[in-house]
């Protein structure tokens, strides 16, 4: 019931005012209630980054330490594509080396979001 009301506090205000959802999502989660602001009161847990991971994670800096079976590093169970502009791009070529195999399916990209990077 909590989780749905936070759902539904950034709904509205999404609906409201002009705004980044994370950003918005962040606020109802993580502020504290005050005079007459109320919140959720959701639990917050954070979650180990390197399983977990975010496009930039992946591209900039971890590349070439996530490798599917590999045993000794951490795979990511998820790569959320939420820093590079060609982001179906990404998740073609992430899908392409997890689900399929083709280890290479990502090198021809740039770990930002320019060549070079």
């Amino acid at each position: 019931a909590r989780s749905i009301d936070l759902m539904r506090r950034v709904s509205t205000r999404l609906l409201k005012e002009r705004g980044w959802d994370q950003q918005i999502f962040n606020e109802e989660a993580m502020f504290a209630a005050h005079g007459e602001v109320s919140r959720a009161q959701v639990s917050v847990r954070v979650m180990d980054y390197l399983l977990f991971a975010n496009s930039k994670t992946f591209f900039r800096s971890e590349r070439v330490r996530f490798f599917p079976g590999e045993r000794s590093t951490k795979t990511p169970l998820m790569v959320h594509m939420n820093y590079h502009p060609d982001k179906h791009v990404r998740m073609l070529c992430i899908m392409s080396r997890y689900f399929d195999g083709e280890k290479d399916a990502c090198d021809k990209l740039p770990g930002g979001s320019e060549p070079g990077t």
